[in-house]
């Protein structure tokens, strides 16, 4: 499914999505057209506003993300 569908899914406006992730419009409408990728600092809010894990929106940080929030690694 690609970004704006789930936002419209969502019933999300464009202008919830890029205040919870702390983007512009101009920023979303790139993302959605695939001129542009959320960076990395904003990827993770940028998911969690759609609802979807980080491999969704950034699959080459997947791993990052997963690695940082193993329980076994705060301690």
């Amino acid at each position: 499914m690609e970004i704006r569908e789930h936002i419209t899914a969502r019933g999300l406006s464009r202008a919830q999505i890029c205040a919870a992730a702390g983007i512009s419009r101009g920023m979303l409408s790139l993302i959605e057209s695939g001129h542009r990728r959320i960076g990395v600092e904003k990827a993770e809010a940028f998911a969690a506003a759609l609802g979807l894990p980080i491999a969704s929106v950034r699959p080459d940080l997947a791993q990052m993300f997963t690695n940082a929030r193993k329980p076994e690694d705060a301690a």
